[in-house]
């Protein structure tokens, strides 16, 4: 079992642009273990399209998404570790889960901590 909720946010969001008849698309970075078309990608990533007219055999696993697609005129099996999802989102709003992208803008947008600020001491109070 996973303890990450990656798997589930990402079926959440696939299922909710199946249900109001939107495109799901999906953003996964190129790690190993990732199975995709190499003339598909750009700048270490790819974009795919997982609607239910694209893709067949569609599996989502709490490991892996993968499925088959065809990519120009050619059959592809597609395989996508969980830890390569960046993001799905609805092609027609833009509305979804950016996953990694999210923690390294936080993480940039954080301001140092001011070393010199003066610490409080802890102490202790009497409670009646």
């Amino acid at each position: 079992m996973t303890s990450s909720s990656k798997p589930y946010l990402v079926r959440g969001i696939y299922d909710w642009c199946i249900d109001l008849k939107l495109t799901p698309y999906i953003t996964a970075k190129i790690i190993p273990g990732v199975s995709v078309p190499k003339n598909h990608i750009g700048n270490n990533e790819i974009t795919l399209n997982l609607s239910l007219e694209s893709t067949k055999k569609l599996i989502f696993d709490n490991d892996f998404i993968s499925f088959s697609a065809r990519f120009d005129g050619k059959n592809y099996d597609v395989f996508l570790p969980m830890q390569s999802i960046e993001g799905i989102y609805s092609k027609e709003n833009g509305e979804g889960l950016f996953f990694d992208r999210i923690c390294i803008a936080g993480k940039k947008n954080q301001k140092p901590k001011n070393i010199d600020q003066k610490k409080k001491k802890p102490y202790l109070s009497i409670v009646k």
